[in-house]
């Protein structure tokens, strides 16, 4: 069982990480941090019932599915509507330059399957295989809806003036 400096250096490790899944997928400070909130408390629940994560990595991966399967099911409990930026200004504190905004723009206009496949190809710097294991996907699929993201993405691009081709 994991004793509180563990679970203390484990909060330390994740926190940021979770916080920015959260953030992307509902783009307030407070539901973010509900999240984190909620992750932790469950993985506590999960090691005083005897769980035991067998790597680090396992234990990483457990981690970030539980916080996308969390807010996934907050936002359909909620009705959430994304109806804000995929990028807070406020929330990170500085400013994008025109096309990084309109990137960012059309990062959040993609669909949630091919949107957290991205991110977490892109922004997260995760490997394929790693993605497979986190979403409980086969690899070729995340190859295929990280070319459809792409895809998408270069349409919303050139629609939006951003480069044309």
């Amino acid at each position: 069982m994991k004793n509180k400096l563990n679970i203390d250096n484990l909060v330390n490790e994740y926190s940021d990480t979770i916080y920015s899944i959260a953030i992307g997928y509902f783009k307030n400070k407070d539901d973010a941090e509900d999240i984190v909130q909620d992750v932790f408390t469950k993985y506590i629940s999960c090691i005083k019932s005897g769980k035991n994560f067998k790597t680090e990595e396992y234990e990483k991966y457990w981690i970030i599915r539980v916080t996308m399967n969390l807010c996934c099911n907050k936002r359909k409990e909620s009705n959430y509507k994304r109806n804000v930026p995929f990028i807070d200004k406020e929330t990170i504190g500085f400013e994008f330059s025109e096309s990084e905004s309109l990137l960012l723009e059309s990062i959040d206009k993609l669909e949630d399957k091919y949107r957290i496949v991205f991110e977490l190809f892109y922004l997260r710097e995760f490997k394929i295989s790693e993605i497979s294991k986190i979403l409980k996907i086969s690899e070729p699929n995340v190859k295929t809806r990280l070319r459809r993201a792409r895809e998408k993405l270069k349409k919303l691009l050139q629609q939006g003036g951003y480069f044309d081709e």
